[in-house]
């Protein structure tokens, strides 16, 4: 699909974002997102989980579920707060995730960059050592 078509295709996706819910869309890649503090912020994560699903299945847009993460992110003296990230797609759990790599970045739950430095210190002293 050409890249504008698809622009337009999705555009109505973010309206089905429920309250404190926001969606991050680029190309072809949807990141929701929603600060959790009690048990009602999960369930309207989860609501919105099902929104999602549903506009999927009205446009028959196909989900790779596989792909599909969770992951907290917090400080560390919030790492355990009691709300666990247990959230479900299409009767599916969805896996959590310490880590994930996005636009060639790599995010941690804290928030530390530590491993996303080392990985690119490591590829640029391979890269002069090979030139």
């Amino acid at each position: 699909m050409d890249p504008l078509l698809f622009v337009i295709f999705i555009n109505d996706l973010v309206d089905i974002c429920v309250e404190n819910i926001t969606f991050y869309l680029f190309a072809d890649d949807a990141k929701m997102y929603c600060h959790i503090k009690d048990f009602a912020d999960k369930n309207k994560l989860q609501r919105g989980i099902e929104k999602f699903v549903k506009w999927t299945n009205k446009w028959q847009v196909s989900l790779n579920i596989n792909k599909c993460k969770i992951m907290s992110v917090h400080h560390r003296r919030y790492s355990n707060m009691g709300v666990s990230p247990n959230y479900v797609m299409n009767n599916t759990p969805l896996e959590e995730v310490m880590e994930i790599k996005d636009l060639g970045v790599r995010f941690d739950s804290l928030v530390v960059f530590d491993k996303h430095i080392s990985e690119k210190n490591k590829q640029s002293l391979y890269d002069v050592g090979h030139n």
